[in-house]
């Protein structure tokens, strides 16, 4: 589990994976303060990994990955701080992984707040207009999907090592797509089970700021780059995202300025890191 921010909601998801079986629990301490413990009384006791706390989402996960999984595991969940796991859920996960040629699983994922609303279940992506997005069920049985979006995934372990974990040039976002992906290329599927249920609490990584601006676009020309090759792929995503950029009626300079800003970078090779996002928050903040 990667730990950024609220402490009270990591514990919550530690609480509610207590009573699932089989299962060593590892937290990544991504926050920059880098000062989590676990609750005493939690059962089984959870290992802490700290990374220093301005890792993206993969080499968080990574860092821990690679410090704990040892041979004795064959599966790897990875699991967002902001969800909540019902009772079952991972043995479902775990049940549907190693039931065929399954390279990773994921379950539905309701908005914690509203249960009826389903946040994702699975997720597609869309090569032409390089996209990715969660899914609504689309059955009561389990079914394959694109990808799974990162919040919650069940890996094959063999499967994890092989590829190296999730990949590290995306900052937070597409990189469960292009995983996903690098599966497929294994020959294993990418399965959805809709009986496997964990709550998400969608946190601030929707919210538009100009960080999260500049680095989806960041991260939408490297996925469009991994699909089509470096210099079509750059191309093709550069008109992409500046015709999203221009789809902003409400502060188009803004944005425009972000995608400029975001292209420049992404010519020049520029590190897409945690200093790199605040210096971008800073200069752009919208008060």
């Amino acid at each position: 589990m990667l730990h950024y921010g609220s402490e009270e909601d990591t514990n919550a998801c530690l609480r509610s994976l207590a009573s699932e079986e089989q299962l060593d629990c590892v937290v990544s301490d991504n926050d920059p303060k880098q000062s989590f413990k676990p609750p005493a009384d939690l059962v089984p006791a959870v290992r802490v990994i700290k990374t220093g706390g301005v890792a993206g989402f993969s080499e968080g996960n990574n860092i821990a990955a690679k410090a704990f999984l040892s041979e004795i595991h064959d599966s790897l969940l990875i699991l967002n701080n902001d969800t909540v796991v019902q009772p079952g859920s991972t043995k479902i996960l775990r049940d549907s992984l190693f039931s065929g040629r399954f390279g990773a699983v994921g379950p539905c994922m309701p908005y914690a707040d509203m249960r009826d609303c389903v946040w994702a279940c699975g997720g597609y992506i869309d090569k032409l207009r390089v996209r990715i997005g969660g899914l609504q069920p689309a059955s009561d049985d389990p079914y394959c999907v694109d990808y799974l979006p990162g919040a919650a995934i069940l890996c094959r372990a063999d499967l994890w090592k092989a590829l190296g974990g999730l990949p590290e040039k995306y900052f937070f976002a597409y990189e469960e797509a292009e995983f996903a992906l690098e599966i497929k290329k294994l020959g294993f599927y990418v399965l959805a089970n809709p009986k496997a249920v964990i709550l998400h609490k969608v946190g601030m990584s929707n919210q538009k700021k100009p960080m999260y601006v500049y680095n989806n676009v960041r991260n939408r020309i490297r996925f469009s780059k991994y699909l089509y090759g470096n210099l079509f792929g750059f191309i093709y995503g550069l008109v992409l995202t500046s015709i999203t950029a221009c789809k902003r009626p409400r502060r188009f300079f803004l944005w425009f300025v972000l995608w400029a800003e975001a292209i420049k970078d992404e010519c020049l090779n520029n590190p897409l890191n945690k200093a790199c996002l605040i210096k971008i928050e800073s200069r752009y903040r919208m008060d």
